[in-house]
Order: structure tokens, then C-alpha cells, then sequence
């Protein structure tokens, strides 16, 4: 069993990346949060450090729902595994901000705001697959540690490469 770890670990080490270093892209994305329980938008920048680690930072906006409306700012890092000709996997890790907004309208049509805001750890994986030499569709599952606040994060995205 030992044997046979040690070479898939030297298999999937062996497996080379296109990418190159200094290459870049911008792209959208749409998700699904599982506290905010609601749908969001969203756009991203990748930028390759390393021949297989990209760095990406996103904004997300989730839509309002039962008075809350939330968005985030998230810095990661995704490690990039070759596993088919134009499909890659990735574990991610990173940062964010988050911002959580609550509004309620009394009956006598008074309205109460509230605010908060969060750091959150990101970790998850994702899947990219190459539509043509300049753009990229991908999957991932994100878990943000945030305090009270934890969810999943689902999203699918579109990237350009430049």
C-alpha cells in the first residue's frame, strides 16, 4: 500500500502545467452560498506566480434574501494539477473579507439597519476546463471559515486568458 502511494505521489507530481508564469485573466462568476442561502455574482482576476500556482482575487456580491444581503473580497491560491488534455483540478486556500448587511422595515415603516464585517479563511477545490487556447470554464466548492458566519460557497466561472 506504501509502494503504491508513493508512486501516485510521484505520478502527479510528474504531470506538467501549461501555464505560464505572468499569464493572466479576468472572468465572471456565479455562485451559490450556503448561508446567505441565495445566489451571487461576481468577477475575478488570476494572475500565474509560478508555472502551476495562480494567485486569484474575486468580489462577490450576494443577492438579498430574508433581509440579508452579503458580498466579499476573497485573495487565493490555487495549485494547479493537469488531469486531461485541456482539464485541470486545484485545492485553493486564501483570505477574505465579508460584509454582511441586514435590513428590516417595522410595521410602522421604520427601518433598522445593521452591519457586520468578517475575515474569513478560505479552503475548497475546483476544476477548469480549457474551451479554447483563451477561455476557461471551471467549478468550485470553497469553505470560508468566518467566525459565526460559516458556509459553502458553489460557483461556476468564465475566464479570459490574456
Amino acid at each position: 500500500m506504501k509502494k503504491l502511494l508513493v508512486l501516485v505521489c510521484a505520478a502527479v507530481m510528474s504531470i506538467s502545467a501549461s501555464a505560464q508564469k505572468g499569464e493572466k485573466a479576468i472572468g465572471v462568476n456565479l455562485s451559490y452560498g450556503s448561508k446567505i442561502k441565495n445566489a451571487g455574482i461576481g468577477v475575478k482576476g488570476q494572475y500565474f506566480l509560478a508555472d502551476r500556482l495562480r494567485g486569484e482575487a474575486s468580489v462577490d456580491y450576494f443577492f438579498k434574501k430574508d433581509y440579508t444581503s452579503m458580498w466579499d473580497i476573497n485573495a487565493n491560491l490555487h495549485y494547479l494539477f493537469d488531469i486531461a488534455p485541456k482539464t485541470k483540478v486545484y485545492p485553493l486556500v486564501g483570505l477574505g473579507y465579508t460584509n454582511w448587511n441586514v435590513e428590516l422595515e417595522l410595521l410602522n415603516h421604520e427601518t433598522i439597519k445593521a452591519t457586520k464585517e468578517k475575515l474569513a479563511v478560505n479552503v475548497g477545490a475546483g476544476i477548469q476546463y480549457e474551451l479554447t487556447n483563451k477561455v476557461n470554464v471551471d467549478a468550485e466548492v470553497k469553505y470560508q471559515i468566518i467566525d459565526n458566519y460559516n458556509q459553502v460557497v458553489v460557483g461556476v466561472g468564465l475566464a479570459y486568458k490574456f
